[in-house]
Order: C-alpha cells, then structure tokens, then sequence
C-alpha cells in the first residue's frame, strides 16, 4: 500500500519508493530522504484534507512533513507490528 492509500493514526515503516513520469527515482528518492522518509522509517498520518484533495500531513523523526497526495503515492509502507 501507498501512504496516500494507508489510514489515519497507523503506525507505517516505509518500504520502497515509486517511480513517477515526470522525475527519476534518485530525485524523487533524495528528495522524500531529505525530509526524513528513509527505508525502514516509522510514520504516521496524523491528518488527511477532505476528499483526498489536499496534502497528508505525516509525522516522520518527530516532526510534521505535508506532502502532496501526488508525492505520497509514491512511497510503499506496510503497518508496523
């Protein structure tokens, strides 16, 4: 599953990044590192816009990141245990 995809309030570890059409996947995986989405990572969706419209905010290393729905479906998590 994708973070966009991925439900409020669920602890997540990030697993792999996706390739978009418009960037390769060592920019748009330098990008999502340098706000602290690293392999093995734990996050959490604290808060979703309406309709999936609008940015997630995802708490990461203790602090709060938005990303674009566009940008969160690029990033596979699975639920931590």
């Amino acid at each position: 599953m994708t973070v966009k995809e991925a439900p409020i309030n669920t602890k997540l570890i990030v697993r792999s990044f996706h390739k978009d059409d418009m960037r390769e996947l060592s920019d748009i995986e330098s990008r999502l590192m340098h706000l602290g989405f690293m392999h093995g990572e734990n996050i959490r969706i604290t808060r979703r816009a309406p309709f999936s419209l609008g940015p997630l905010l995802i708490e990461v290393r203790g602090r709060s990141v938005a990303l674009t729905p566009d940008e969160a479906s690029l990033i596979s998590v699975e639920v931590s245990r």
